[in-house]
């Protein structure tokens, strides 16, 4: 890092972790031409200053027997910043929610509710979310085939050099 600001090899390893985050410390190195040991310190550093917020396991959602995705899009009857806070909350505890999205617009929350069938989501719908007291509005969307999920982030292309951070 260089004033705080990750620098060439930082970028490049953010960048593969992206692609692969199990690879192995010494695979990592030698892809960023440096040795092991300064490598893990650079991850250990970035982990800390939170450019890594987790490393996981990307699961198959059919063959683990959640086939179906549906995006949940929630309108609340009020929107006090307490009662915002109380459906994030309870939305985020529920294992069936894989993504909470609190958003401007017409929708107060948009959510990726997984399930093994659709009648499964019914119930999930009907109990958990209609059952809010809060919840005025909810329109649900069926994915009919997913075709890109995570994405990379794009990462700067300039490199940090002294010259140009101090400047």
């Amino acid at each position: 890092m260089i004033n705080g600001k990750p620098d060439e090899i930082d970028l490049k390893l953010l960048g593969i972790l992206q692609e692969d985050a199990s690879m192995d410390l010494a695979r990592l190195a030698k892809l960023v031409n440096r040795s092991p040991s300064p490598v893990h310190e650079r991850l250990k550093r970035l982990r800390q200053e939170g450019y890594v917020k987790a490393q996981v396991a990307l699961l198959d959602r059919a063959l683990v027997g959640q086939p179906v995705l549906v995006i949940v899009h929630v309108k609340l009857k009020r929107q006090t910043q307490a009662l915002l806070r109380d459906f994030e909350q309870i939305a985020v505890d529920m294992a069936e929610v894989q993504f909470c999205l609190h958003v401007s617009g017409g929708w107060d929350f948009i959510l990726h509710v997984t399930a093994a069938t659709p009648q499964d989501y019914y119930v999930f719908l009907m109990e958990r979310i209609c059952a809010q007291a809060n919840v005025e509005h909810v329109e649900s969307s069926f994915v009919m085939k997913e075709c890109k999920s995570y994405g990379p982030l794009i990462l700067p292309k300039a490199v940090f050099t002294e010259k140009n951070a101090a400047g």
